[in-house]
């Protein structure tokens, strides 16, 4: 412990006479001598992701109640989905950007107390109008909050465990998906539709309180920017407790970039070519997850089965994206781990397609319905720990919000492309043949990541940041 804490802790004679100690923020994360901080952290944010999931997908689980108390048909519905994905995009856009400017706590911090607030809102609705208004707000808010999730928890991550992190952060995303299919299937049917907003919104809002307390900020962040110095101390007494600081330590991260965070620098320094397949493959994979998410509780229930049923059934393809979040963040730490996420983008192909031959044999429609969410909700969320790790530090959060932001196109049209599907009234193994091509695409561009990306290590830029 000596020897590491030598390497990552220098000293020199400071300018007030006092010795200096200049410490490795980089190296004191790869080491983690306190776990116990970092544990923290990952439980702050991935409760948080929790309650993400829940709001991303609460609209789907209401919506076969809704479309029959309001007597529209299941199509009209549409709107709801479409701009709480529009929503999301303008948000991660927007405000993830924004992350990288003024840190990710704080954009975190509001993106859940203002979700939680207009999902409250829309347990008020009583027509579609005002529903699409309040989802819509809260897809902003949501988009937020994800990005600056993923940029804080790969900035204390050590290399070789970001996409791991990363998954089990999005474990807790989609358990929050699937726990929202079970808490729908309990309230609903006793309390309303409403009850399900009301409840997840105020747990959501009672959360950022939590998050205001306890979540500190990125520690890559307040050196890269040069500021909160107190709370910079604060934090690497937590991170080193065997660290000696005093007035004239010095925090510096090696080779990196204070460069500004221009949504121009994603095609700089040869990452034009990543980016691009990166988005294309986050967008084209994420219209299989949102189609399915989505319409799933209405195909099924058309196809036979009970409101309840399918929802459960539902909220298994989210528990099976729980497994693969973090099956496929260890895969992606692991040597030629984008090569892989290409193949088990292929496999997830003869999977969706079986689900369209399944619905006479329950057992094994939950099965391949619980198969088809390890693969494409594991994919998703593989993509999403790359939208963090592909970019340094200063851009961050920003390449995570455009990806997460221009993905949604394929967000948009994945409920829309759903509901063309229905109202042609298609049997579902046509449907099921053609939500596998997402998955066909989506391997080809994750080829193309693979190719494109650059070879030097993504946290190291033309300086080092010394505050």
């Amino acid at each position: 412990m000596e020897v590491c804490a030598q390497r990552l802790i220098t000293g020199c004679r400071g300018k007030t006479g006092v010795m200096a100690n200049r410490i490795d923020v980089a190296g004191v994360i790869e080491r983690q001598s306190n776990r116990g901080f970092f544990i923290a952290i990952l439980v702050l944010v991935a409760t948080a992701s929790f309650f993400e999931g829940i709001d991303a997908q609460i609209q789907g689980y209401t919506a076969p109640t809704i479309t029959k108390l309001w007597h529209i048909q299941k199509a009209g519905f549409t709107p709801v989905f479409v701009f709480f994905q529009v929503g999301f995009m303008i948000g991660a856009m927007g405000f993830g950007n924004l992350g990288d400017y003024l840190g990710r706590r704080i954009m975190i911090i509001t993106g859940v107390l203002l979700f939680g607030a207009f999902t409250v809102a829309g347990g008020f609705c009583g027509d579609v109008s005002s529903l699409v208004a309040t989802r819509f707000v809260s897809g902003i808010f949501l988009g937020a909050a994800v990005p600056n999730a993923i940029a804080l928890m790969v900035d204390y991550s050590p290399q070789n465990r970001r996409a791991f992190n990363v998954g089990v952060m999005f474990t807790l995303y989609t358990l929050g998906s699937a726990g929202g299919g079970f808490i729908s299937a309990w309230l609903v049917p006793s309390f309303g539709w409403q009850s399900v907003y009301f409840v997840c919104g105020l747990l959501a809002m009672a959360f950022s309180a939590v998050l205001f307390f306890w979540l500190p900020e990125s520690i890559r962040h307040m050196v890269i920017r040069r500021k909160s110095r107190p709370a910079l101390i604060v934090v690497m007494q937590r991170l080193a407790p065997d660290a000696v600081i005093n007035s004239e330590t010095e925090f510096f991260i090696p080779r990196a970039s204070d460069r500004k965070p221009w949504f121009t620098e994603l095609f700089q320094q040869k990452r034009a070519a990543m980016t691009l397949c990166l988005w294309g493959a986050y967008g084209v994979n994420l219209m299989g997850v949102i189609f399915v998410a989505s319409w799933m509780p209405t195909v099924f229930n058309d196809g036979g089965l009970s409101v309840s049923s399918a929802v459960i059934a539902t909220s298994l393809y989210q528990c099976g994206g729980a497994a693969g979040s973090m099956l496929f963040g260890w895969i992606l730490d692991r040597a030629l781990g984008i090569f892989r996420l290409s193949l088990i983008c292929l496999v997830a192909i003869p999977v969706i397609i079986s689900i369209g031959y399944a619905t006479g044999f329950p057992a094994l429609l939950l099965l391949l319905t619980f198969m088809a969410g390890i693969f494409i909700i594991g994919t998703q969320n593989g993509l999403n720990a790359l939208s963090g790790m592909l970019y340094p530090t200063y851009l961050r959060a920003t390449g995570s919000g455009w990806t997460s932001g221009t993905g949604r196109i394929g967000a948009i049209l994945g409920p829309v492309l759903g509901g063309m599907l229905i109202s042609m009234k298609l049997p579902l193994t046509s449907i099921c043949l053609i939500l596998a091509i997402p998955s066909l695409c989506a391997a080809g561009l994750v080829l193309g990541i693979n190719h494109f990306r650059p070879l030097l290590d993504q946290d190291q830029g033309e300086l080092e940041v010394v505050t």
